[in-house]
């Protein structure tokens, strides 16, 4: 395969690091703060005089409240039946050009709760669409929303449509796991912990993909003893296919040099410190920066690998390798019956290896 002259194409993905959560007590008061206003913007539309669409209108319209605040009071509202105010409520927000993605969806939940004509509802979620065309934080923040009224398969929807636009996005599978848990639905629970086991592959990535496969494992014990043999199945065959990997590939050296690993894939898509997500789905998920003395480790992922050949480049950079070797580890269709594995140390002090790597049963680029 050539390794120069060729326009290697980016991924149109992108690779997010992880980001932990906001301190618990941050959101503690965030959320007191926001069920205080919630509480004053209902008072506000209880105590008016006027129509319930002009009093919404005045209420919005004084700048107080946000959009957390409405989407409190909304909930309330919807817990106590009110779906006609909770709908002027919205489309206040809308009138007042306060729109959010999640409106869209609550909206026509309400309707539907309020027994509106399925035109009505229809309209609202096509303008939803024009929203938020290609925005996936809206659709998490939807999402999110959504779980937070119990309507579990339209947030689970959600999640599988941001999942498809970018597969690799470990925020869509965080909150995927978090509204299938509240859903209770194995299929869903099945979904949201294969991808994460296939996709998530940021900083962390070895404890959410212990979680999701304890998760899977207690699944299929609960479905055998409820007497469902056939979704305690596909709870095994789900955790067969989130362990597989087509191609993963290591490479290791002690000392204090800086050694990159770039992966040339068959279709010119290349995979490097510069490209760390491959439209393939090859993933570059350890780097190191060399210089400082150790044992250090590059590492290179594909789950679901095109066939071909694939040419593996050990880059030298600086500094000393010890022994001057480092060790390379390539591992084909990993954790099934064809698993090979095979374990080179090709000289890199001062110079470059390559090595090439035949896959040729892979899976492609199939994400379903």
């Amino acid at each position: 395969m050539p390794t120069s002259g060729v326009r290697h194409k980016r991924s149109p993905y992108q690779l997010v690091s992880y980001q932990p959560p906001a301190k618990t007590s941050s959101r503690s008061d965030r959320k007191t703060r926001t069920e205080k206003r919630a509480t004053e913007l209902l008072e506000m539309i209880v105590s008016s005089d006027e129509s319930l669409p002009v009093a919404w209108d005045s209420a919005l319209k004084t700048g107080q409240f946000g959009s957390e605040d409405l989407l409190t009071a909304i909930g309330r509202l919807h817990d106590r039946k009110h779906f006609d105010s909770a709908i002027e409520g919205i489309e206040s927000a809308l009138r007042n050009n306060q729109a959010q993605t999640w409106m869209y969806d609550v909206l026509a939940m309400e309707m539907k709760l309020a027994g509106r004509p399925q035109t009505q509802i229809d309209r609202v979620l096509l303008s939803r669409i024009d929203f938020a065309a290609g925005n996936e934080a809206q659709m998490l923040v939807t999402a999110s929303y959504m779980a937070r009224f119990g309507a579990y398969d339209q947030a689970i929807k959600i999640c599988r449509e941001a999942a498809k636009r970018n597969p690799w996005q470990p925020a869509t599978w965080g909150l995927a796991r978090r509204v299938a848990d509240g859903s209770r639905d194995p299929e869903a629970i099945i979904w949201s912990r294969i991808g994460t086991m296939q996709q998530v592959w940021t900083d962390g990535f070895e404890n959410e993909h212990a979680e999701a496969m304890t998760v899977l494992r207690d699944l299929e014990q609960k479905l055998t003893a409820a007497g469902d043999p056939e979704m305690a199945s596909r709870a095994r065959d789900a955790i067969t296919s989130a362990r597989s990997r087509d191609l993963r590939i290591r490479v290791s050296w002690v000392g204090d040099a800086d050694i990159d690993l770039i992966v040339n894939e068959p279709n010119e898509q290349r995979c490097s410190r510069k490209n760390r997500l491959t439209s393939n789905g090859g993933m570059l998920i350890r780097q190191s920066s060399g210089g400082k003395k150790g044992r250090h480790t590059e590492e290179y992922v594909c789950v679901k690998a095109p066939s071909g050949e694939y040419e593996v480049n050990v880059r030298y950079i600086f500094g000393r390798v010890i022994t001057g070797k480092a060790r390379v580890e390539v591992i084909r269709y990993q954790n099934t019956d064809q698993e090979k594995r095979i374990s080179l140390s090709p000289e890199i002090a001062e110079r470059n290896a390559t090595i090439k790597v035949i896959v040729e049963r892979g899976r492609g680029t199939d994400l379903e």
